[in-house]
C-alpha cells in the first residue's frame, strides 16, 4: 500500500478545522436570530398617566354668511347707471345697478294715455246707461276694455322695476363685473353681496353625540392669524334633522354675533363640550394604529415593543381616551411606528410631553 505523504495530510488537517469553525458560527448566527448585530430602532415614547379629560369633542368648522346672494337681473338690458362702490356697505332697498328702461316707459305712457280715454268713454257711457241711451252690453265691453288696459300698465310698471337692482338684505358688496355700457342678460352676475354680521359657525359631530347636542348649546371655537389662535364663543342654533350616510356626522350650525370682523369662509377649530373635567388615562393621538379589529398600541418593555390592542373613546386635538389595554405608568411608542417589526430592538431616546 502506498504511503499517504505528510504534507497532504496536514493540508487536510487545516481543511477540517476551518470548515468545522465555519459550520460553529453559522449555527451560532442562527441562535441569535436575524435582528443579531443589527442596531436599535431609537424612537420616541410617553408614559401613560391620568390627564385632565373634558367630556368634549373637536371638529373643524368654517364661518359663514347668513345671507349671501351672486345678483343678476331679470331682465336683459344694457346698463345705465351704477350706484354703489366695491367694498362698500349697502342698505337693504338701496339701488344697485340700473338698465336701460326706456322703451318700457314709453309703453306705460301709451297704456296710461288709453287708459284716460276709456275711462272717460266708460264715464259717458254710464250717463247714456241710465237713461238707457246705451245696452248694457257696449257698457260692460268697456269695463272690459279698462280691465285689460289696468292689467298691462301692471305689466309695465312690473318690467321697470326689474331694471332696478336693489340690494335684498343690508351687507357689503364685493367686486363688480360690469361696467355701464355693457348689455346684460339673465345669466350675467352683476356684483356679490354678502352679510358679514352675524355669521354663523359650520361643523359636523359624530353621529353617536346626536341626543346630547341641542340648540342654545354654547360652543368654542379657534381662528387662526397674524397673533396666533384667537378664542371666540358662539351659540348653536340649529342641527340638520338627518345624518349624512357618507361619513355618519350631523351637520350644526352656531351663530356669532362677536364684533371682530371675521370673513365668510375662514377656517376654524370648534370644540364642544359635554360635561365637567375629570382626570382620564389618555395617550397622544399619533401613537393609535388604526387595525382591522379596532385600535393598538407599540408598548415599550424589556428593549421590545409589545404590540398591544386598546380600546379608545373620544378623542382631543392631542391626545386620545384610552378606555382598555393601558394601565398607568406603561410606556407606549410614539414614534417610527411604521418602522417596528417583531422583536426588534428599540431604544427610547425622547419622552413626550
Amino acid at each position: 500500500m502506498k504511503k499517504i505523504p505528510n504534507w497532504l495530510i496536514i493540508i487536510l488537517a487545516l481543511t477540517a478545522v476551518v470548515a468545522s469553525k465555519f459550520v460553529f458560527f453559522s449555527k451560532e448566527e442562527m441562535k441569535k436570530g436575524p435582528q443579531a448585530g443589527k442596531a436599535p430602532l431609537a424612537v420616541n415614547y410617553f408614559v401613560v398617566k391620568a390627564l385632565p379629560y373634558e367630556n368634549r369633542i373637536f371638529s373643524a368648522g368654517k364661518t359663514g354668511a347668513l345671507n349671501e346672494v351672486s345678483l343678476m337681473p331679470e331682465i336683459s338690458g344694457k346698463v345705465i347707471n351704477i350706484y354703489f362702490k366695491e367694498g362698500q356697505q349697502v342698505n337693504k332697498g338701496d339701488v344697485l345697478v340700473k338698465l336701460n328702461d326706456a322703451d318700457f316707459q314709453a309703453q306705460l305712457l301709451k297704456i296710461n294715455t288709453q287708459l284716460k280715454l276709456a275711462e272717460q268713454k266708460l264715464n259717458r257711457l254710464k250717463k247714456l246707461r241710465e237713461i238707457n241711451g246705451v245696452s248694457e252690453e257696449e257698457y260692460e265691453m268697456q269695463e272690459n276694455e279698462i280691465s285689460v288696459l289696468r292689467a298691462d300698465e301692471k305689466y309695465y310698471q312690473a318690467q321697470i322695476a326689474k331694471t332696478s337692482i336693489i340690494a335684498p338684505f343690508t351687507g357689503v358688496v364685493g367686486l363688480k363685473n360690469v361696467s355701464e355700457g355693457a348689455f346684460v342678460s339673465t345669466s350675467t352676475t352683476l356684483v356679490s353681496l354678502v352679510q358679514l354680521k352675524p355669521l354663523f359657525v359650520e361643523f359636523s359631530i359624530p353621529g353617536k353625540y346626536s341626543q346630547d347636542v341641542k340648540t342654545d348649546m354654547g360652543i368654542t371655537f379657534e381662528v387662526e392669524n397674524d397673533l396666533g389662535a384667537q378664542s371666540y364663543t358662539a351659540q348653536i342654533y340649529a342641527i340638520e334633522p338627518k345624518m349624512e350616510e357618507a361619513t355618519k356626522t350631523i351637520r350644526v350650525r352656531a351663530l356669532y354675533k362677536g364684533s371682530n370682523n371675521l370673513l365668510p369662509g375662514t377656517f376654524t377649530k370648534v370644540y364642544l363640550g359635554f360635561g365637567e373635567s375629570s382626570k382620564q388615562l389618555m395617550v397622544p393621538t399619533q401613537c393609535v394604529v388604526p387595525v382591522l379589529k379596532g385600535h393598538k398600541v407599540f408598548r415599550y418593555s424589556a428593549g421590545k415593543a409589545i404590540e398591544t390592542p386598546v380600546k379608545i373613546g373620544p378623542r382631543n386635538d392631542k391626545n386620545v381616551l384610552v378606555l382598555e389595554g393601558l394601565s398607568e405608568g406603561d410606556t407606549v411608542i410614539t414614534s417610527g411606528l411604521m418602522s417596528i417589526k417583531k422583536d426588534i430592538p428599540i431604544k427610547l431616546i425622547q419622552k413626550a410631553d
